[in-house]
């Protein structure tokens, strides 16, 4: 037997190790359930300093992770150079549909979502809430007092 062939079987030998030890364990994750949050298409997008038609070629400044596109370098510098609450309203047009939130008042507070807003999966919708201690909060009701929060927030918006 030659040199090859023996790590040909070493590794097949190794790799059925692994699969029946690892792959195919019935143990649980002890890690925590990640939420998926698919992004909304924006069709249309304006710069947050001077209101004027941006595409994803323009220029970006970002606000955490989320690009937010400007008209021309200097004013995507200026919107990197805001504070953060500022940076954040200003933002909230691109940055909203790229964390998959639609809805643009908290379902807890009613007050308006800046790019900060927080995403939660309810019942297959995602919906922002204004801060991360809102979102935590609604995570923690129970499912009547969830659908009742919900129902109640519903029937404001439309009205």
């Amino acid at each position: 037997m030659n040199l090859r062939s023996m790590n040909t079987i070493g590794l097949a030998l190794a790799t059925a190790h692994l699969l029946a030890l690892g792959c195919a364990s019935t143990q649980k994750s002890t890690l925590p359930a990640v939420e998926r949050y698919p992004a909304i298409v924006q069709t249309e997008m304006t710069c947050p300093i001077t209101g004027e038609p941006v595409t994803a070629c323009d220029d970006a400044a970002f606000f955490e992770s989320f690009p937010v596109y400007c008209k021309g370098r200097e004013n995507a510098r200026q919107f990197a150079s805001l504070e953060m609450k500022q940076r954040a309203r200003l933002g909230a047009d691109q940055v909203l549909p790229q964390k998959g939130i639609a809805n643009r008042t908290c379902p807890l507070t009613g007050e308006p979502l800046t790019a900060a807003a927080m995403p939660v999966v309810y019942e297959g919708q995602v919906i922002g809430f204004a801060s991360a201690a809102d979102a935590n909060q609604f995570r923690s009701l129970k499912a009547e007092k969830k659908a009742k929060c919900i129902e109640a927030w519903r029937s404001e918006s439309e009205a």
